[in-house]
């Protein structure tokens, strides 16, 4: 079920994770900062719920509060998840964060003068909550203010380099060996997976995910586990 249509998302009442995770992220205090979350909204998820899914409009950045969610393409026929995104984690449309950079001329030329849907789609393995903040808000704010063309400029840093990375290890890496990479960098997360969600990961069988597991002595990921509550 799609979870991002107005009746599901409620005006966000607590900023605190909000305002420290974008402080963190800017390198300091944010200009303006009350009046994008005077518009940001709360999503509280379930696992299996769809946050947002191809083609739909998502004019969103989301900041993962609370649970583990998954994104997803489709690949040749089949599912394939390429990144999870964990407490802390930003993820969304990073097209209408750049909507003032868009809207140019030379933009516009290059075939990029407006936002397009979502290739992919988001949806929770856990139970999540996350934070939606209008990306065409802090568009307005990078064009007017250093301090959100930083914080614009390091999201995108960030998810580039971690694009470039997942795809390093696709290329470069077998199974066995990009799955001790998720365990090195996401133990947290792997602990909350079964062995589908990580195979669907990795683009092997469950089959191949099982004899992977075979190899390592029988160690399994971990069973999924209830996520504690995690407030302000």
């Amino acid at each position: 079920m799609l979870l991002t249509a107005p009746q599901n998302i409620r005006p966000l009442l607590r900023h605190g994770f909000a305002s420290r995770l974008l402080a963190e992220i800017g390198g300091g205090p944010l200009p303006r900062l009350d009046t994008l979350l005077a518009s940001a909204s709360s999503l509280h998820l379930c696992s299996g719920d769809l946050l947002c899914e191809p083609g739909k409009s998502f004019p969103y950045l989301v900041l993962v509060e609370r649970g583990l969610l998954a994104q997803t393409v489709a690949h040749e026929g089949r599912e394939m998840t390429v990144a999870f995104l964990e407490r802390g984690e930003v993820s969304g449309n990073l097209f209408a964060l750049y909507g003032d950079v868009l809207r140019e001329p030379s933009s516009a030329a290059m075939g990029y003068d407006r936002a397009p849907a979502p290739s992919y789609r988001v949806s929770a393995v856990t139970e999540a909550r996350v934070i939606l903040l209008d990306a065409r808000h802090i568009s307005t704010l990078a064009g007017r203010h250093a301090e959100w063309a930083t914080l614009r400029s390091r999201i995108l840093l960030e998810q580039t380099l971690r694009q470039a990375q997942r795809e390093e290890e696709r290329l470069t890496r077998s199974s066995e060996e990009r799955y001790e990479a998720l365990l090195a960098r996401s133990p947290e997360a792997v602990s909350q997976l079964t062995q589908r969600e990580i195979a669907r990961y990795l683009g092997i069988s469950e089959v191949t995910m099982s004899r992977l597991m075979a190899r390592r002595g029988g160690r399994r990921a971990g069973s999924r586990k209830p996520v504690a509550n995690v407030s302000d």
